[in-house]
């Protein structure tokens, strides 16, 4: 019997289990059986935490689709007000984008992003109060920031929720291996016999999918011989 490791995946961990687990409570020999209810309950817990972390995945996909969603929203905005700007009045233009076009500054990374939009609100703000550019967006670019603001942080949180899970998952592979190694342990002792308790556990960590390929291989007939012509 091998110890798996946090570093083996939860199939795996799962389909040892499984192994286990038929072998123990299909066995006729007193006391084996019996062993099988730790282990049913190690598949049980293992199920919810794959779950746990399979939706921990899921909101953090959802968090980063929000985030891209909400920056190219940003984008179009700051563009849109860029264009204006240009048209209308190239002195004005030339405060808010000294450096970087409109489009330019819409495809820097988010932070540096925001970082440019402060700067031009800033430029904003100083217009007169009825300068077209001020009225028409400035309220909207606070408003398009701030959404992206607010999902960056929901995909912050929902990266260290995933973070935490993950490490919960590895920990509990620990345990799954803990759980495993006491199986094999009260076998040794039952059937004063660690080669026959080996027997017990699933020998490799190949997929099912896949072993079944193998055997199927296995199966197969050899390639007839070359006919060599005459």
């Amino acid at each position: 019997m091998r110890m798996l490791g946090y570093r083996t995946s939860v199939s795996a961990f799962r389909w040892d289990l499984v192994y286990l687990l038929a072998q123990l409570t299909t066995d006729t020999r007193p006391g084996v059986a019996a062993l099988g209810a730790p282990i049913q309950a190690l598949l049980v817990t293992l199920k919810a935490e794959r779950g746990a972390f399979e939706d921990a995945e899921d909101a953090t996909v959802v968090a980063t689709a929000l985030l891209q969603k909400k920056d190219r929203h940003r984008d179009a905005v700051l563009t849109e007000a860029g264009g204006v700007a240009r048209a209308s009045d190239k002195v004005v233009y030339g405060i808010l984008f000294p450096q970087l076009s409109p489009s330019a500054t819409a495809r820097l990374g988010i932070a540096e992003e925001s970082a440019q939009i402060a700067r031009i609100l800033g430029e904003l703000a100083k217009l007169p109060d009825d300068h077209p550019l001020r009225t028409e967006y400035q309220s909207e670019l606070v408003a398009a920031e701030a959404a992206v603001k607010a999902a960056g942080d929901q995909s912050g949180e929902a990266a260290t929720a995933l973070a935490l899970q993950r490490s919960q998952l590895d920990r509990f592979k620990l345990e799954c291996d803990q759980g495993r190694l006491t199986a094999h342990g009260q076998l040794v002792t039952l059937l004063k016999s660690k080669a026959e308790a080996d027997t017990f556990f699933r020998p490799n960590t190949t997929s099912p999918a896949e072993e079944g390929k193998e055997e199927s291989k296995g199966d197969s007939p050899p390639p007839a011989a070359p006919v060599l012509p005459v």
